[in-house]
């Protein structure tokens, strides 16, 4: 039989090794002081339970600021706000933003459409060559 001592010093293959020893019997008392005494050797070396238990706490902590983050964010967001004290000055910055925007996609529906010249050039130069 193992003191706590020695059991401290066992890495963790072996501990392993010694718990899935089929050749203890299960109702033998010394078998069952020996699984007492590794539980307690791996609690004491890993302290495996207080990892678990911060990491909950960590989670449950993340999970609630991540909560009220979005919650502010939902609050804030549902308040219009005017930016123009003037109708005309906003109409007039509309109507910027929109020519802007309609030059833009002028400028894309000129491109595709040189584009769609040059292949169907590059077509006829190739059907031409192929006669």
């Amino acid at each position: 039989m193992k003191d706590i001592e020695t059991i401290g010093k066992l890495s963790l293959e072996e501990l392993e090794a010694i718990a899935n020893d089929e050749t203890l019997d299960a109702g033998d008392a010394g078998a069952k002081e020996l699984v007492a005494k590794l539980e307690i050797a791996e609690e004491a070396k890993g302290g495996s339970s207080r990892k678990v238990y911060v990491s909950w706490i960590s989670g449950i902590a993340a999970s609630f600021i991540l909560m009220l983050g979005i919650g502010i964010a939902l609050q804030q967001s549902r308040e219009p706000k005017d930016t123009f004290d003037d109708p005309e000055l906003a109409y007039a910055q509309v109507q910027a933003v929109f020519r802007q925007i309609g030059s833009g996609v002028q400028q894309g529906r000129d491109a595709v459409y040189e584009s769609e010249r040059t292949i169907a050039d590059n077509m006829e130069k190739t059907i031409n060559k192929i006669r």
